[in-house]
């Protein structure tokens, strides 16, 4: 009877260890809560605008600025950030100076810091992709190829 029991208990534990998922330090932030960067470009209508959305990771010892960024599918590629106007309602604005400290990521997301892809050359559909790079001062280009999903 205490084998059977001990066997039913071991198989429930290895079950439920196999069900959970262990999250990488990709996934984690620094106050341990998992953070995931969907990466993506949103479907969008040939003249309008759209979003790119992943994290990049200033891998190099030293500072680094962005530079510059372009996109093969918008005429005009910009870093923008979403913030809480005065009045209480969402707005976006072009940031500027993106500065990365040696292994800081920067994420890419909806409802912050996002990659605006405005003036888009053609629709953008589930079954496409887009090319995104951006310039630094010192790592050079980037180029980060994305998935259009909705």
């Amino acid at each position: 009877m205490k084998a059977t029991i001990s066997i039913s208990f071991i198989f429930c534990m290895m079950l439920l260890s196999a069900c959970t998922t262990k999250k990488t330090d990709a996934e984690m932030n620094q106050n341990g809560n998992q953070v995931r960067v969907d990466e993506r470009v949103r479907p969008a209508a040939s003249g309008g605008t759209s979003a790119a959305y992943f994290a990049y990771t200033n891998l190099l010892s030293t500072t680094d600025t962005l530079r510059s960024l372009n996109s093969d599918v918008a005429k005009m590629t910009q870093v923008h950030e979403s913030y809480k106007t005065e009045d209480g309602m969402m707005g976006m604005r072009e940031k500027k100076d993106i500065v990365l400290q040696p292994g800081e990521e920067i994420q890419f997301k909806q409802g912050g810091l996002h990659i605006m892809l405005m003036g888009i050359e053609k629709d953008l559909n589930s079954e496409d992709s887009v090319t995104v790079r951006l310039n630094f001062a010192e790592a050079g280009e980037f180029t980060k190829r994305l998935p259009v999903k909705p």
